[in-house]
Protein backbone atom coordinates (compact mmCIF):
# COMPACT_ATOMS: atom_id res chain seq x y z
CA UNK A 1 0.00 0.00 0.00
CA UNK A 2 1.53 3.25 -1.16
CA UNK A 3 0.86 7.09 0.63
CA UNK A 4 -1.74 7.62 -2.31
CA UNK A 5 -3.64 4.42 -1.33
CA UNK A 6 -3.60 5.68 2.24
CA UNK A 7 -4.60 8.93 2.01
CA UNK A 8 -7.82 7.33 0.25
CA UNK A 9 -8.45 5.80 3.52
CA UNK A 10 -9.88 10.04 4.50
CA UNK A 11 -10.48 9.92 8.34
CA UNK A 12 -7.39 7.07 9.03
CA UNK A 13 -5.38 8.53 6.65
CA UNK A 14 -5.48 11.74 8.77
CA UNK A 15 -5.60 10.35 12.31
CA UNK A 16 -2.17 8.56 11.00
CA UNK A 17 -1.44 12.22 10.23
CA UNK A 18 -2.15 13.34 13.45
CA UNK A 19 -0.38 10.82 15.29
CA UNK A 20 2.66 11.57 13.17
CA UNK A 21 2.33 15.52 13.79
CA UNK A 22 2.30 14.97 17.95
CA UNK A 23 4.87 12.32 18.05
CA UNK A 24 7.42 14.37 15.52
CA UNK A 25 6.96 17.55 17.68
CA UNK A 26 7.49 15.34 21.12
CA UNK A 27 10.44 14.27 19.75
CA UNK A 28 11.93 17.65 18.52
CA UNK A 29 11.05 18.83 21.94
CA UNK A 30 12.81 16.26 23.75
CA UNK A 31 15.99 16.61 21.05
CA UNK A 32 16.49 20.24 21.78
CA UNK A 33 15.94 19.68 25.22
CA UNK A 34 18.94 17.22 25.45
CA UNK A 35 21.28 18.93 23.71
CA UNK A 36 20.25 22.40 23.06
CA UNK A 37 21.33 24.20 20.01
CA UNK A 38 24.61 23.36 18.20
CA UNK A 39 26.25 26.97 17.89
CA UNK A 40 27.85 25.71 14.20
CA UNK A 41 25.16 23.77 12.47
CA UNK A 42 23.43 24.67 9.59
CA UNK A 43 20.68 22.35 7.97
CA UNK A 44 19.91 22.61 4.43
CA UNK A 45 16.78 20.87 2.49
CA UNK A 46 16.00 21.25 -1.18
CA UNK A 47 12.60 20.07 -2.79
CA UNK A 48 11.90 18.38 0.72
CA UNK A 49 14.92 16.28 0.46
CA UNK A 50 14.88 15.41 -2.92
CA UNK A 51 18.76 16.46 -3.83
CA UNK A 52 21.71 18.49 -3.53
CA UNK A 53 20.40 21.64 -5.51
CA UNK A 54 18.74 24.76 -5.76
CA UNK A 55 19.03 27.89 -3.86
CA UNK A 56 19.83 26.21 -0.81
CA UNK A 57 23.09 24.33 -2.65
CA UNK A 58 24.34 27.29 -3.79
CA UNK A 59 24.22 29.01 -0.46
CA UNK A 60 25.89 25.96 1.05
CA UNK A 61 28.98 25.58 -1.38
CA UNK A 62 29.47 29.83 -0.75
CA UNK A 63 29.14 29.10 3.20
CA UNK A 64 31.43 26.34 3.17
CA UNK A 65 33.80 28.26 1.13
CA UNK A 66 33.54 30.94 3.81
CA UNK A 67 33.46 28.95 6.97
CA UNK A 68 35.35 25.40 6.28
CA UNK A 69 35.39 24.88 10.62
CA UNK A 70 31.16 24.56 10.46
CA UNK A 71 29.02 21.65 9.78
CA UNK A 72 26.58 21.28 7.27
CA UNK A 73 23.71 19.03 7.56
CA UNK A 74 21.49 17.64 4.41
CA UNK A 75 18.43 15.51 4.42
CA UNK A 76 18.75 13.59 0.85
CA UNK A 77 17.04 10.77 -0.01
CA UNK A 78 20.60 9.96 -2.24
CA UNK A 79 23.49 10.72 -0.13
CA UNK A 80 25.82 10.31 -2.65
CA UNK A 81 24.81 13.54 -4.00
CA UNK A 82 26.37 15.46 -1.40
CA UNK A 83 29.98 17.13 -1.42
CA UNK A 84 32.43 15.45 0.67
CA UNK A 85 32.23 18.14 3.46
CA UNK A 86 28.16 17.48 3.71
CA UNK A 87 26.18 14.77 6.54
CA UNK A 88 23.57 13.80 4.84
CA UNK A 89 20.63 12.60 6.50
CA UNK A 90 17.31 10.68 5.01
CA UNK A 91 14.44 12.88 4.68
CA UNK A 92 11.55 12.78 7.25
CA UNK A 93 13.71 10.48 9.30
CA UNK A 94 14.18 10.43 13.12
CA UNK A 95 17.86 11.95 12.25
CA UNK A 96 16.54 14.68 10.32
CA UNK A 97 14.57 15.82 12.85
CA UNK A 98 17.55 15.71 15.25
CA UNK A 99 19.24 18.07 13.24
CA UNK A 100 16.67 20.26 12.51
CA UNK A 101 16.19 20.47 16.21
CA UNK A 102 19.63 21.57 17.26
CA UNK A 103 21.07 23.21 14.26
CA UNK A 104 21.93 27.22 14.83
CA UNK A 105 20.66 27.39 10.93
CA UNK A 106 18.05 26.14 9.22
CA UNK A 107 17.86 26.91 4.92
CA UNK A 108 15.04 25.48 2.83
CA UNK A 109 13.33 26.39 -0.28
CA UNK A 110 10.07 24.67 0.36
CA UNK A 111 7.63 25.08 2.92
CA UNK A 112 7.47 23.50 6.28
CA UNK A 113 5.73 20.77 7.75
CA UNK A 114 2.75 22.24 10.24
CA UNK A 115 4.13 19.98 12.71
CA UNK A 116 7.83 21.74 12.59
CA UNK A 117 8.56 23.32 15.51
CA UNK A 118 11.54 26.32 15.68
CA UNK A 119 13.73 26.83 19.30
CA UNK A 120 14.89 29.45 21.20
CA UNK A 121 18.07 30.78 19.27
CA UNK A 122 17.35 28.89 15.82
CA UNK A 123 17.60 31.45 12.35
CA UNK A 124 15.26 30.25 9.55
CA UNK A 125 16.30 31.07 6.34
CA UNK A 126 13.79 30.78 3.62
CA UNK A 127 14.52 30.96 -0.60
CA UNK A 128 11.89 29.62 -1.87
CA UNK A 129 11.94 27.56 -5.24
CA UNK A 130 10.23 30.40 -7.98
CA UNK A 131 10.59 34.27 -7.52
CA UNK A 132 8.54 34.96 -10.06
CA UNK A 133 5.39 32.54 -10.81
CA UNK A 134 2.06 33.11 -11.84
CA UNK A 135 0.70 30.26 -9.44
CA UNK A 136 -0.82 31.45 -6.02
CA UNK A 137 0.64 29.71 -3.36
CA UNK A 138 0.41 28.91 0.58
CA UNK A 139 -2.02 31.53 1.99
CA UNK A 140 -2.61 33.72 -0.96
CA UNK A 141 -4.46 29.86 -2.00
CA UNK A 142 -5.67 28.38 1.23
CA UNK A 143 -6.45 31.18 3.44
CA UNK A 144 -7.75 28.30 5.92
CA UNK A 145 -4.63 26.47 5.97
CA UNK A 146 -1.83 27.13 8.48
CA UNK A 147 1.76 27.45 6.85
CA UNK A 148 4.18 28.27 9.67
CA UNK A 149 7.01 29.87 7.96
CA UNK A 150 5.90 33.66 8.35
CA UNK A 151 6.02 32.78 12.06
CA UNK A 152 9.13 31.18 11.95
CA UNK A 153 11.04 32.65 9.32
CA UNK A 154 14.54 35.12 9.85
CA UNK A 155 15.20 36.02 6.69
CA UNK A 156 13.24 36.07 2.95
CA UNK A 157 15.95 35.67 0.16
CA UNK A 158 13.84 37.49 -2.97
CA UNK A 159 15.07 38.49 -6.77
CA UNK A 160 12.30 41.01 -7.42
CA UNK A 161 9.62 43.06 -6.10
CA UNK A 162 7.07 40.65 -7.24
CA UNK A 163 9.22 37.88 -4.96
CA UNK A 164 9.24 40.04 -2.01
CA UNK A 165 5.79 40.87 -1.90
CA UNK A 166 4.72 37.54 -1.97
CA UNK A 167 6.60 36.98 1.45
CA UNK A 168 4.41 39.50 2.47
CA UNK A 169 1.47 38.44 1.44
CA UNK A 170 1.23 34.20 0.79
CA UNK A 171 3.52 33.69 4.29
CA UNK A 172 2.08 36.36 5.78
CA UNK A 173 5.85 37.35 6.83
CA UNK A 174 6.82 40.82 7.49
CA UNK A 175 10.67 40.63 8.30
CA UNK A 176 14.38 41.00 6.61
CA UNK A 177 13.70 40.26 2.80
CA UNK A 178 17.42 39.98 0.87
CA UNK A 179 16.32 41.27 -2.42
CA UNK A 180 19.68 40.51 -4.57
CA UNK A 181 18.33 37.59 -6.35
CA UNK A 182 17.77 33.90 -6.23
CA UNK A 183 20.71 32.11 -5.60
CA UNK A 184 20.05 29.53 -8.01
CA UNK A 185 19.93 32.41 -11.03
CA UNK A 186 23.90 33.89 -10.20
CA UNK A 187 24.79 30.90 -12.77
CA UNK A 188 22.44 32.90 -15.43
CA UNK A 189 24.05 36.28 -14.69
CA UNK A 190 27.38 35.34 -15.14
CA UNK A 191 26.35 33.47 -18.60
CA UNK A 192 30.12 31.24 -18.28
CA UNK A 193 31.20 30.09 -22.00
CA UNK A 194 33.20 27.64 -20.27
CA UNK A 195 30.15 26.30 -17.85
CA UNK A 196 27.59 26.18 -20.94
CA UNK A 197 30.18 24.37 -22.46
CA UNK A 198 30.23 21.58 -20.06
CA UNK A 199 26.55 21.72 -19.34
CA UNK A 200 26.17 21.18 -23.07
CA UNK A 201 28.68 18.29 -22.94
CA UNK A 202 27.55 16.54 -20.46
CA UNK A 203 23.78 16.60 -21.70
CA UNK A 204 25.24 15.22 -25.04
CA UNK A 205 24.57 17.74 -27.25
CA UNK A 206 26.82 17.91 -30.44
CA UNK A 207 29.08 21.08 -31.76
CA UNK A 208 26.54 23.27 -33.50
CA UNK A 209 22.87 21.88 -32.44
CA UNK A 210 20.46 24.25 -30.91
CA UNK A 211 19.05 23.87 -27.98
CA UNK A 212 15.17 24.00 -27.17
CA UNK A 213 14.16 22.78 -23.01
CA UNK A 214 10.42 22.31 -22.25
CA UNK A 215 9.71 22.49 -19.31
CA UNK A 216 5.99 22.49 -18.17
CA UNK A 217 4.59 22.35 -14.89
CA UNK A 218 2.46 19.88 -12.82
CA UNK A 219 -1.42 19.21 -13.19
CA UNK A 220 -3.13 17.61 -10.38
CA UNK A 221 -4.89 14.96 -11.74
CA UNK A 222 -1.66 13.72 -13.24
CA UNK A 223 0.26 13.89 -9.94
CA UNK A 224 2.86 11.14 -9.84
CA UNK A 225 2.69 10.07 -13.64
CA UNK A 226 3.28 10.95 -16.86
CA UNK A 227 2.86 14.38 -18.50
CA UNK A 228 1.41 14.89 -22.13
CA UNK A 229 3.70 17.36 -24.42
CA UNK A 230 0.53 19.16 -25.26
CA UNK A 231 1.98 19.79 -29.04
CA UNK A 232 3.71 17.89 -31.30
CA UNK A 233 7.41 18.56 -30.10
CA UNK A 234 8.59 17.09 -33.32
CA UNK A 235 7.03 19.94 -35.66
CA UNK A 236 7.78 22.41 -33.76
CA UNK A 237 11.79 21.23 -34.12
CA UNK A 238 10.75 21.49 -38.00
CA UNK A 239 10.01 25.07 -37.39
CA UNK A 240 12.73 25.96 -35.48
CA UNK A 241 15.08 24.26 -38.50
CA UNK A 242 13.29 25.80 -41.19
CA UNK A 243 13.05 29.55 -39.44
CA UNK A 244 16.45 29.30 -38.17
CA UNK A 245 18.48 27.13 -40.36
CA UNK A 246 20.16 25.24 -37.98
CA UNK A 247 19.48 21.78 -36.44
CA UNK A 248 17.22 21.56 -33.31
CA UNK A 249 17.09 19.01 -30.20
CA UNK A 250 14.42 19.33 -27.61
CA UNK A 251 15.35 18.48 -23.59
CA UNK A 252 12.08 17.51 -21.90
CA UNK A 253 11.84 18.14 -18.44
CA UNK A 254 8.98 17.09 -16.47
CA UNK A 255 8.02 18.69 -13.48
CA UNK A 256 9.10 17.09 -10.00
CA UNK A 257 5.59 16.03 -9.74
CA UNK A 258 5.80 13.73 -12.54
CA UNK A 259 8.17 10.87 -14.00
CA UNK A 260 8.72 12.03 -17.54
CA UNK A 261 6.89 14.25 -20.59
CA UNK A 262 5.03 11.82 -22.73
CA UNK A 263 4.35 11.56 -26.48
CA UNK A 264 7.67 13.22 -27.33
CA UNK A 265 8.40 9.90 -29.82
CA UNK A 266 10.79 12.31 -31.72
CA UNK A 267 14.66 10.95 -32.19
CA UNK A 268 15.54 14.63 -31.73
CA UNK A 269 14.02 14.42 -28.31
CA UNK A 270 15.78 13.58 -24.86
CA UNK A 271 14.13 13.15 -21.39
CA UNK A 272 15.96 15.01 -18.54
CA UNK A 273 13.52 14.95 -16.04
CA UNK A 274 16.04 13.60 -13.50
CA UNK A 275 18.61 16.43 -14.11
CA UNK A 276 19.04 17.57 -10.43
CA UNK A 277 20.01 21.25 -11.57
CA UNK A 278 16.91 23.02 -13.54
CA UNK A 279 19.29 26.10 -13.99
CA UNK A 280 22.02 24.23 -15.96
CA UNK A 281 19.07 23.01 -17.97
CA UNK A 282 18.80 26.99 -18.48
CA UNK A 283 21.95 28.04 -18.84
CA UNK A 284 22.41 25.43 -21.83
CA UNK A 285 19.21 25.88 -23.91
CA UNK A 286 18.69 28.52 -27.05
CA UNK A 287 15.45 28.69 -26.15
CA UNK A 288 12.35 27.64 -23.78
CA UNK A 289 8.97 26.49 -24.24
CA UNK A 290 6.90 26.62 -20.54
CA UNK A 291 3.54 27.03 -19.48
CA UNK A 292 3.03 28.05 -16.11
CA UNK A 293 6.13 27.60 -14.52
CA UNK A 294 8.23 30.06 -12.64
CA UNK A 295 11.17 28.75 -14.57
CA UNK A 296 10.07 31.23 -17.00
CA UNK A 297 10.89 33.71 -15.04
CA UNK A 298 14.35 32.57 -14.33
CA UNK A 299 14.83 32.46 -18.29
CA UNK A 300 14.03 35.93 -19.06
CA UNK A 301 17.10 37.01 -17.08
CA UNK A 302 19.46 35.41 -20.23
CA UNK A 303 17.82 37.40 -22.81
CA UNK A 304 16.85 34.16 -25.33
CA UNK A 305 13.34 33.20 -26.90
CA UNK A 306 10.91 32.15 -24.26
CA UNK A 307 7.23 31.19 -25.16
CA UNK A 308 4.37 29.97 -23.05
CA UNK A 309 1.92 27.15 -23.89
CA UNK A 310 -0.94 27.70 -22.97
CA UNK A 311 -3.82 25.68 -24.66
CA UNK A 312 -5.07 24.10 -21.46
CA UNK A 313 -5.37 27.89 -19.51
CA UNK A 314 -8.86 28.03 -18.85
CA UNK A 315 -9.24 24.40 -17.43
CA UNK A 316 -5.79 24.88 -15.50
CA UNK A 317 -7.38 27.47 -13.88
CA UNK A 318 -10.54 26.56 -12.92
CA UNK A 319 -9.23 23.21 -11.83
CA UNK A 320 -6.00 23.67 -10.65
CA UNK A 321 -4.51 26.99 -9.40
CA UNK A 322 -5.71 30.53 -9.36
CA UNK A 323 -3.46 33.28 -10.78
CA UNK A 324 -1.62 35.78 -9.47
CA UNK A 325 -2.35 37.91 -12.80
CA UNK A 326 -4.25 37.55 -15.71
CA UNK A 327 -1.94 35.66 -17.96
CA UNK A 328 -3.59 37.48 -20.77
CA UNK A 329 -2.03 40.85 -20.08
CA UNK A 330 1.31 40.12 -19.13
CA UNK A 331 4.62 40.24 -21.59
CA UNK A 332 5.50 37.12 -22.34
CA UNK A 333 4.91 35.78 -25.93
CA UNK A 334 1.67 33.19 -25.20
CA UNK A 335 0.24 30.53 -27.75
CA UNK A 336 -3.16 29.16 -26.52
CA UNK A 337 -3.30 26.81 -29.50
CA UNK A 338 -0.49 24.67 -31.82
CA UNK A 339 -0.78 26.95 -34.70
CA UNK A 340 -0.06 30.19 -32.58
CA UNK A 341 3.05 28.12 -31.18
CA UNK A 342 4.34 26.83 -34.68
CA UNK A 343 3.29 30.63 -36.15
CA UNK A 344 5.76 32.09 -33.13
CA UNK A 345 8.13 29.58 -33.88
CA UNK A 346 8.90 31.39 -37.15
CA UNK A 347 10.66 33.90 -35.86
CA UNK A 348 12.01 33.74 -32.80
CA UNK A 349 14.44 36.52 -32.45
CA UNK A 350 11.26 38.44 -32.41
CA UNK A 351 10.64 37.37 -29.03
CA UNK A 352 14.08 38.25 -26.96
CA UNK A 353 13.29 41.85 -26.25
CA UNK A 354 10.38 40.39 -24.21
CA UNK A 355 12.75 39.67 -22.07
CA UNK A 356 13.29 43.24 -20.79
CA UNK A 357 9.37 43.93 -21.14
CA UNK A 358 8.66 40.67 -18.29
CA UNK A 359 12.12 42.00 -16.24
CA UNK A 360 10.16 45.73 -15.33
CA UNK A 361 6.83 43.71 -15.04
CA UNK A 362 8.06 41.82 -12.21
CA UNK A 363 10.69 44.33 -11.08
CA UNK A 364 13.70 42.14 -11.21
CA UNK A 365 16.69 42.77 -8.64
CA UNK A 366 19.06 39.89 -9.68
CA UNK A 367 22.47 41.00 -9.05
CA UNK A 368 24.30 37.19 -9.68
CA UNK A 369 25.56 37.53 -6.22
CA UNK A 370 23.15 36.72 -4.07
CA UNK A 371 24.52 33.11 -2.97
CA UNK A 372 27.61 34.91 -1.51
CA UNK A 373 25.78 37.47 0.29
CA UNK A 374 23.11 35.34 2.16
CA UNK A 375 26.32 33.19 2.97
CA UNK A 376 27.50 35.56 4.52
CA UNK A 377 24.53 36.32 6.22
CA UNK A 378 24.79 32.98 7.36
CA UNK A 379 28.42 33.07 8.63
CA UNK A 380 28.57 36.46 10.63
CA UNK A 381 25.59 34.61 13.05
CA UNK A 382 27.53 31.60 13.69
CA UNK A 383 29.81 31.25 16.80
Amino acid sequence: MNLNDIRKLGPLYRALNGLRRVGSRLFMRACHALVGVKPRRVFFSSFKGRDFSDSPARICEQLHALRPDIEIVWQLRRPGDAPDYVRAVPPRSLSALLAISTARCLVDNFNRPQYMLKFPGQLYVQTWHGDRGFKKMLFDMEDGQFFPDGEQMDLGVSGSDFGTKNYRTAFRYDGEVMQLGMPRNDALLAKDPAAIADIRKRLGVAAGEKLLLYAPTFRNELKGGEQPAGFDIGRALDALEASTGSRWVCLTRAHSQNRRVSGAADGRVRDVSQWPETAELLLAADMLISDYSSTAGDYILLDRPVILYQADMDRFIGSDRHMYFDLRDCPYARAESEEQLYALLGDIDALIPNCAKVRAFYGVTETGHSAGAVARWIAERLD
